[in-house]
């Protein structure tokens, strides 16, 4: 600015010197001569003799030569004029997106690396969740010494003569994990980003990989365990731990990476995302992000979404990569070498529709704050199918001759409808499914006509009031999943959900499971079935925070009840729909340490108890009939989200 105006004063002055006839050439001469040091020019003395005598004075023509400054103090003179330039320039220029008035910068935006996740340690203890049964799924949780004799005993003395009841005895599993959640965002912008999570030690047991533990490989038998470590004489001198890895001293690897995509977003059209990503809708009946805390399983899709706003309501379409049956590689030798699909008909082909209303979370709050309502839902709807498949392929890396398809024709309609109603600590929320489809054949290595329909239906609903400045919270939850007389069981570690019509002849498959990280208790349901699935249940329970604070902080204590029960009396392992009755109290405690209101230090305990009813027993006139045991739980969790 100061040099603009510097420039228009110049010429203002040069105006009139450029309005007087063009100079000869000897003038031109006298206009470039520069004058001696301390001597007067003509021009100098007419003016001094001008104003000597009073008369007004006249503009001189502008000078050509550099101002009598010296060099130094000419150089102080432009920074300052350049810091004063540039803090006015400063001033001028609008905010960055971002909205922080002190990032000012008119380059390209500056690329930004923001971290979020959790890490937490979950201690275990888990009393009779066999329920005394020795069958499955049951004995899944049974310890695997009990009733058994080890060389040397287990009770009493070592030396089997001395004593009679050498079986190991007990009902108790103790263990404990942990989990590190990595979800950095990396945006080159305001409108693109890239997004990952990964897992470090996921659900990594506790002591599972001592450095006296190391895996070999025997042909023909696979990896077995090392007899010995270097610097470990015996399994009991251990000395710490290494990194867990596959095929070396565990099962898993020490880091997974669960998602990596992308969201490109075009503020008048919407966003695009694609790549691998969590999926989640309504309170997660069927598709669970899976990103709480205290969280073990979760939807991951292989997905290309669309996504915009029209008239105030969400409108989404994706495609989603759901399977791609056998692959090929052009060596599997090759450990660089591109793998592609060997089949498109052998693809599970899936395409994901939705429309909802979703208030923003501050506008909702307003809103609530003044006495008003919030509404928000939706419908999301699923259509899949899939033409051949390629189960029966059991070669990893197969060549042409290893190619066993079938036909198995199989398609699948799911609307999901979600709605939530908010008022005045008031918290109304419903989500119901419907799976409808058909499956031509279920085997995987033959054709048989067996057209078996898809009809399962379930819902969840959660209401809760919150009064006492919202630290008292009367809670009653509920929920539905259709069940199948044909299928005994409700575990879904029994591989139940297909089935061929044998029992009543209807030919349908109506067993409907709930996502297993949607969980309403701590032992029935959550460990000993897995997942909610082939029941209903009733859960009224009750919170109080005694600690409250608007900045996170957080410290209270609840009690809940579950009720369940089969939804068919002839799928239950007891014949009977009465299932238990759980007991689940609970003591939460979260710091307000990070800048967000959720961030800080996390602990909960729980107890539970399970009492198991008639439907966990064994059938009536059962020839050896076992005496159910009391289910007991306790589990510590601690952890730091930021």
């Amino acid at each position: 600015m100061r040099l603009l105006l510097r420039t228009l004063l110049l010429l203002s002055l040069a105006a009139p010197a450029l309005a007087q006839p063009a100079t000869t050439p000897a003038e031109e001469d006298d206009l470039d001569a520069e004058p001696v040091d301390g001597e007067e020019t003509d021009d100098d003395e007419a003016a001094d003799e001008e104003g000597e005598d009073g008369e007004e004075p006249t503009l001189r023509p502008p000078s050509l030569e550099m101002p009598s400054v010296a060099e130094d103090e000419w150089d102080e003179a432009e920074a300052s004029d350049a810091n004063e330039d540039s803090q006015l320039l400063q001033q001028a220029e609008p905010p960055p997106p971002s909205g922080n008035p002190t990032e000012v910068d008119w380059r390209a935006p500056t690329t930004t690396f923001t971290l979020n996740g959790y890490f937490r340690v979950r201690g275990e203890l888990w009393d009779s969740l066999y329920l005394g049964r020795d069958d499955a799924p049951f004995n899944l949780f049974r310890p695997a010494a009990r009733d058994t004799i080890p060389a040397g005993s287990c009770r009493g003395s070592a030396t089997p003569e001395a004593d009679d009841d050498l079986a190991c005895k007990g009902d108790r599993l103790r263990f404990a994990n942990t989990r590190l959640r990595l979800q950095p965002t990396l945006a080159l912008s305001e409108d693109v980003r890239v997004r990952m999570t990964l897992d470090v030690f996921d659900n990594m047991v506790l002591g599972s990989t001592p450095d006296g533990y190391a895996y070999r490989y025997e042909e023909g038998t696979g990896f077995v365990r090392a007899d010995r470590v270097p610097g470990v004489p015996l399994d009991s001198f251990t000395t710490g731990q290494n990194p867990p890895q596959d095929y070396r001293n565990s099962l898993r690897d020490s880091i997974y990476v669960r998602h990596a995509w992308a969201e490109v977003t075009n503020r008048g059209l919407g966003q695009l995302r694609f790549g691998r990503m969590p999926s989640h809708w309504g309170l997660g009946l069927i598709a669970h992000d899976g990103n709480g805390i205290d969280s073990d399983f979760s939807t991951d899709a292989d997905r290309i979404m669309g996504l915009t706003r029209i008239a105030g309501m969400y409108v989404v379409a994706a495609y989603d990569f759901a399977s791609k049956g056998v692959l090929r590689q052009f060596s599997p030798y090759d450990v660089r070498g591109l793998s592609y699909d060997a089949s498109p008909q052998d693809d599970i082909r899936q395409f994901v529709f939705a429309i909802a209303r979703r208030t923003d979370p501050e506008e909702a709050r307003d809103r609530l704050q003044r006495g008003s309502w919030v509404l928000d839902g939706g419908l999301y709807f699923v259509y899949r199918h899939q033409f051949l498949s390629s189960a029966g392929v059991t070669n990893a890396f197969p060549v042409s001759a290893d190619y066993n398809f079938v036909r198995r024709d199989a398609r699948a309609f799911i609307p999901d409808l979600w709605a939530r109603f908010q008022m005045r600590g008031v918290r109304l929320e419903l989500e119901a499914s419907y799976i409808g489809g058909r499956v031509r054949n279920i085997q995987n290595d033959s054709y048989r006509q067996e057209d078996l329909k898809i009809r399962q239906f379930g819902f969840a609903f959660e209401g809760e009031y919150r009064l006492l400045s919202d630290k008292l919270s009367i809670r009653l939850y509920a929920g539905y999943a259709s069940g199948d007389p044909d299928i005994e069981g409700l575990s879904d570690r029994q591989g139940i959900l297909v089935q061929n019509g044998s029992g009543s002849g209807t030919n349908t498959v109506s067993h409907f499971q709930f996502h297993p990280n949607y969980r309403i208790d701590q032992i029935l349901w959550r460990n000993v079935m897995g997942r909610v699935a082939g029941a209903y249940y009733l859960r009224p329970g009750v919170s109080y925070d005694i600690i409250r604070s608007p900045f996170g902080q957080l410290f209270g204590l609840g009690v809940d009840a579950v009720y369940s029960r089969a939804s068919q009396e002839v799928q239950t392992y007891g014949s009977d729909p009465n299932l238990g009755l759980e007991l689940d109290l609970s003591l939460y405690y979260r710091s307000e340490d990070g800048p967000e209101t959720f961030d800080g230090f996390y602990a909960q305990f729980h107890y539970a108890v399970l009492f198991p009813f008639d439907g966990l027993g064994d059938p009536a006139g059962a020839l050896d009939p076992v005496d159910l045991k009391n289910a007991q739980i306790l589990r510590l969790i601690l952890g730091v989200q930021f």
